[in-house]
């Protein structure tokens, strides 16, 4: 059966009756369905003919059907030995995490907290068996109509998007955190295209702490937040979704409601939003790609409940002893303070021999100001990438380099900017099918850079890559910026003085292994 004719009313394995169409998106369709056996409603993914990765999701599927936690979203069923392939799992009605915060502002902290925390244990269940998630956002995460949480999603979204990852506890573990940043303060902490929250304002290359926007979050449920995303280089980060629920255990939390549709929380009219105007912050080193340590907020904008003042109330024998003290001493230390400024006014007097220095008069050989010290570089906030490659005279495209250039500013670590895996004997020659290839970094407008950082995994050390810099994104307009380098195993930096709005890498050849990797780039510099 071809898709083309799939439309309410199709019957999928003689039992599953489509009825509407939910979402349609890179050649996979959701629908909702009725089993008419069992006479429930299903959701149903189908996909168009040729769809590249059909086998894949559904063994991901079938996997996902043996877990039992019911907070996991249960699969029914999966198959793609006919023309049709499909995969047939639960019916989840409720409230995402997104919508919640949506009609209702940021969830009471409590709540957020116990509402996350369910997530996580979810997840470490799924993470025992060997799966996991990689794609967690606000929309994954449902409060559903019959009062219990449901996680959607696990094992076949990542593989619908192409993420994989060699971290895959860590990148679950940061897709926790960020949902409950999401719930605590209504912003979304990762890619515009996860969520239609706004996002999460930044200091310096680092997201603002939750806490820094909405007070009643307590210390220790920002500090999970803070260990999770790590922001801030946390001595002990939250690296796997155990930790995570372990973390969350500890803090108090406040039942859900009986169902969907009922959640308190402040409205996102009162979230306290800091002001961008934050002074440089030091620098620190951290597992994830390095970031600047977020400054003390300034105050915000938005009023915000102060802390009583000290209580002047006391004891009638108190007050009256301090008010004693305070009429004695004050004619003596007026009288102390005098007689020692005479003494020291004498002594200086005597040790200059009465005589007035130059540098006393400020017209007279003044000192000069010094110079306003020069703004420090912090990391430049990154408004989009696209992938590159130049095909040599008989060579053929790179299927990955476009589709995965994005990751290199989403702040996962285990997600990658890649190209194909080529092998020898032309491993470091792109295979002689490409001259070159690597992403454009757009930074919004002309801004001066100072340093490229790339972190990339030890296999795609010995890569050559060149820097260029400039208000063009065609690099052969572009000045080159520092020297060609090769990347290393970890973080390799490239400095330089540069003014532009593109910054190009542009890989010259491929390393041993045959595949350029780069989990994340940053760019530092100032406006």
């Amino acid at each position: 059966m071809s898709t083309s004719v799939i439309e309410p009313g199709t019957r999928l394995a003689g039992r599953y009756r489509l009825e509407e169409k939910v979402s349609e998106a890179d050649g996979s369709t959701l629908w909702k369905a009725i089993d008419e056996i069992l006479a429930r409603a299903v959701a149903v993914r189908t996909f168009e003919p040729g769809f590249p990765r059909a086998a894949e999701v559904v063994t991901a599927a079938r996997t996902a059907s043996r877990l039992t936690d019911p907070r996991l979203t249960q699969v029914f069923d999966a198959d793609n030995d006919g023309e049709l392939a499909y995969v047939i799992s639960e019916w989840v009605s409720g409230e995402t995490l997104e919508e919640m915060i949506v009609s209702g502002g940021p969830l009471a902290p409590g709540r957020a907290a116990r509402f996350v925390s369910e997530a996580a244990e979810a997840l470490t269940t799924a993470h025992k068996a060997g799966m996991s998630h990689l794609c967690l956002t606000a929309r994954h995460l449902v409060w559903t109509t019959g009062g219990t949480v449901k996680l959607t999603g696990l094992g076949v979204e990542a593989v619908l998007c192409g993420v994989n990852s060699t971290e895959p506890a860590r990148l679950d573990a940061l897709g926790l955190g960020q949902m409950l940043y999401a719930a605590l303060t209504g912003h979304w902490p990762g890619g515009a295209d996860e969520s239609s929250l706004p996002p999460a304002p930044e200091q310096n290359g680092d997201h603002v702490p939750p806490r820094e926007l909405r007070e009643e979050v307590p210390a220790a449920v920002d500090e999970i937040v803070r260990r999770a995303m790590e922001i801030g280089a946390p001595e002990e980060p939250l690296t796997t979704p155990a930790e995570v629920a372990a973390a969350l255990a500890k803090v108090p939390r406040t039942p859900l409601p009986l169902f969907a549709g009922l959640q308190s929380g402040p409205p996102p009219a009162v979230i306290n939003r800091p002001q961008r105007a934050e002074p440089p912050a030091k620098t620190v080193p951290q597992p994830r790609p390095p970031a600047a340590r977020p400054a003390a907020a300034p105050q915000p904008t938005a009023q915000l409940s102060q802390p009583p003042p000290p209580s002047t109330v006391s004891s009638p024998s108190t007050t009256a002893v301090s008010q004693a003290g305070q009429s004695i001493n004050r004619p003596l230390v007026a009288a102390a303070a005098a007689v020692a400024a005479l003494v020291i006014g004498i002594a200086a007097w005597q040790f200059t021999g009465g005589k007035k220095e130059a540098n006393d008069d400020p017209g007279q050989g003044a000192q000069p100001t010094a110079p306003a010290p020069a703004p420090s570089a912090t990391r430049l906030q990154i408004t989009h990438a696209k992938g590159i490659f130049d095909l040599t005279g008989n060579g053929n495209p790179d299927s990955k380099v476009k589709p995965t250039a994005h990751f290199v500013k989403d702040k996962k670590p285990g997600t990658y900017f890649e190209t194909d895996r080529y092998r020898e004997p032309y491993a470091t020659s792109f295979g002689n099918f490409l001259n070159g290839a690597g992403f454009v970094l757009d930074l919004g407008s002309s801004k001066q850079v100072s340093k490229v950082v790339l972190h990339s995994p030890p296999a795609s050390a010995g890569a050559a890559f060149k820097v260029y810099v400039g208000d063009s994104d065609n690099r052969s307009l572009a000045p080159e910026f520092g020297s060609p380098t090769t990347l290393g195993t970890g973080t390799t930096e490239v400095s330089g003085t540069a003014t532009g709005r593109y910054v190009i890498v542009w890989f010259t050849s491929s390393p041993p292994s045959g595949r350029v990797q780069v989990g994340e780039a940053s760019v530092h510099g100032t406006e």
